[in-house]
């Protein structure tokens, strides 16, 4: 299974779990009042390029991009053959990561299913400090400052994203339209 279509399944789970609780813009805004949360939804639609947000301040504040950053992480591993494909096995080193299914081997289908931060921790430190920026600035993800450690800025670096920007990083990787070659978006 291709990165690209890792990461379509992914989001589209996520859409559609999303859509079945939240028809509308106010059933969204019910379920974070409800649950005394303040957070954003934002929905584009790549067909007719119209977008849907609720708490339009929030969408536009920049925040640590944690998990969603697997998805360029991904990306930058395959393009800077540091991983030969998607289903490499990266061995568990044995230490218990606080998770039984982070507990094992992973490739990258296990490892972004289960959201498991050794595996992209080791990428990040394949990739090294000076590809990883340059693949974030040329990327032109987030603020693109990322920080002095190399296997964890995007879960407590300097690194920051708006859910506009995410929006428009997963846009360009659906068009193609990132700097990586066709074959690895």
């Amino acid at each position: 299974m291709k990165p690209k279509s890792i990461i379509a399944i992914t989001f589209l789970s996520i859409i559609l779990s999303c859509n079945s609780q939240t028809n509308n813009l106010q059933s969204a805004k019910e379920l974070f009042v409800k649950n005394n949360l303040n957070g954003t939804f934002v929905l584009y639609n790549l067909s007719s390029e119209k977008i849907k947000i609720y708490n339009d301040a929030r969408a536009d504040s920049i925040f640590i991009p944690a998990s969603t950053f697997k998805i360029l992480n991904s990306l930058m591993a395959l393009e800077n053959n540091v991983i030969s494909n998607e289903n490499e096995i990266i061995k568990w080193d044995g230490k218990d990561k606080g998770w039984k299914k982070w507990n094992k081997d992973q490739n990258m289908q296990t490892a972004i299913s289960s959201s498991c931060i050794w595996f992209y921790q080791e990428l990040a430190r394949r990739i090294g400090k000076e590809r990883m920026q340059n693949g974030i600035s040329l990327s032109n993800y987030g603020n693109k400052k990322m920080g002095a450690k190399i296997d964890n800025f995007w879960l407590k670096g300097d690194l920051r994203i708006s859910a506009k920007e995410q929006i428009n990083f997963i846009k360009k990787l659906i068009k193609n339209e990132l700097p990586f070659t066709k074959n690895n978006q």
